[in-house]
């Protein structure tokens, strides 16, 4: 469904760009249009312009969450689909979601989630994600009915780790999801590693049997990636999950690239022993492959201190030719080494940082724990926060949003506004 004049009006907003309050006056009248196929372009445009240009999108979110009861369940779908896509700064649209959703519960019943009626499912569904992701406790009856029917568990399964205050309610239903799996089919393995992640970010020690369960099934049948979840997600419980340390230890060896760093890490986690994983970590750091240099970099700067005899590998490493691994190994001098370190890494941040912006969250998060060390970094925060297009990794509404308000409460930490003297200055 479209509009006669969805292509012009595309063509002007191209044209407006960055002009972020016109573009939302311009799509404020297209939300009020009596043509449900005008209000349809104009949520899916709105969508658009708050993924990809920074500004205040109050009035937007509120106007698009105002499409959710409309009659058309396109539209009132389509508007719940961004809000999800955007939660990072749907705040403002959270009460709209959650009484759009009760209404449904209490016009279809408690079984809505599932509802024969195509378009009314989809519609509830799409409203319940975005509620969910915004952390709302008012999501969970619909997400514990999708994975009590079964039906589109797949979508609950995906928002489930936004609700960690729920867990109790979650994990169970998780981990009998994760044992009807059957792992010996490659198809299996995309549902595997969602439930894996699910539990990981919720972290209920209650899981732990399941988990390593998953591990020893995966790793017999040689399903790497399901290995490597299952890995991640017995790390995310910490010295909980010490009685599996047996079946972690052999695959620190694992031929598998990705295995090996997530074995290495588990192991860390879950049993702390500070001899055991710094010769597997050193040998990372040898390692050809990039992202096995920047995970055993990530550890070490975990460990910190204690992992001192690691500092003349990694100020090696911040002359290496590829950006993201001088980012991590940076990060990880300056919590092992600390002050004496601060010059050098202060100079691969900004280099960094300013070679590729893609590397600007990790840079701005070691610099906020570098303190007042960080104060030559002023100047590229600034420049930063003036760009008008959302920046950060992958130019994402998380990434660029956490972005700016990190980037914002450095500056104000490294340069407060004297007496009289205007904040603004620092936004």
């Amino acid at each position: 469904m479209y509009a006669p004049t969805t292509t012009l009006l595309r063509t002007f907003h191209d044209v407006l760009g960055a002009r972020v309050p016109e573009r939302t006056a311009v799509l404020a009248e297209q939300l009020n249009s009596p043509d449900p196929g005008s209000r349809l372009d104009a949520v899916r445009m709105s969508g658009e312009l708050m993924r990809t240009w920074r500004g205040d999108h109050t009035r937007l979110l509120l106007l698009v969450a105002d499409q959710l009861t409309t009659a058309d369940q396109e539209v009132a779908i389509e508007a719940a689909a961004v809000l999800e896509s955007c939660h990072p700064i749907a705040a403002p649209a959270r009460e709209a979601l959650a009484a759009h959703t009760g209404a449904q519960r209490a016009a279809h019943g408690p079984n809505v989630w599932a509802a024969p009626q195509a378009l009314l499912r989809r519609s509830h569904q799409e409203a319940v994600r975005a509620l969910a992701r915004l952390g709302d406790a008012r999501a969970l009856p619909s997400l514990l009915a999708a994975l009590d029917s079964d039906v589109d568990a797949w979508r609950a399964i995906q928002v489930a780790p936004y609700l960690p205050q729920a867990a109790d309610e979650l994990a169970p239903r998780l981990c009998d999801h994760l044992r009807r799996i059957d792992l010996s089919q490659q198809r299996t393995e995309m549902s595997a590693n969602a439930i894996l992640s699910a539990l990981a970010a919720l972290a209920d020690p209650a899981a732990i049997a399941v988990v390593a369960d998953t591990l020893g099934t995966a790793t017999r049948l040689k399903q790497h990636q399901i290995t490597r979840s299952a890995l991640k997600a017995l790390g995310a419980f910490g010295p909980a999950a010490a009685g599996v340390q047996d079946m972690i230890r052999p695959l620190t060896a694992a031929t598998d690239a990705h295995v090996r760093p997530a074995a290495v890490a588990a192991l860390w986690a879950v049993g702390g022993d500070l001899a055991e994983v710094m010769p597997l970590l050193l040998h990372l750091l040898d390692d050809p492959i990039t992202f096995h240099i920047s995970d055993a970099a990530d550890l070490l700067g975990e460990i910190g201190p204690p992992a001192f005899t690691a500092l003349p590998r990694l100020r090696t490493l911040l002359t290496h030719g590829y950006d993201w691994v001088r980012v991590h190994c940076a990060a990880a001098l300056w919590e092992i080494g600390g002050e004496e370190e601060a010059p050098a890494v202060l100079d691969a941040l900004l280099r960094a940082m300013a070679e590729n912006p893609a590397t600007a969250n990790h840079v701005v998060t070691c610099l906020d724990r570098m303190g007042p060390l960080a104060a030559p970094a002023l100047p590229l925060l600034r420049e930063q926060l003036a760009l008008p297009r959302r920046g950060g990794r992958f130019q994402s509404v998380d990434h660029d949003e956490e972005l700016q308000r990190m980037s914002r409460a450095l500056i104000a930490r490294l340069d407060p506004p004297a007496p009289g003297r205007s904040a603004l200055r620092t936004a």
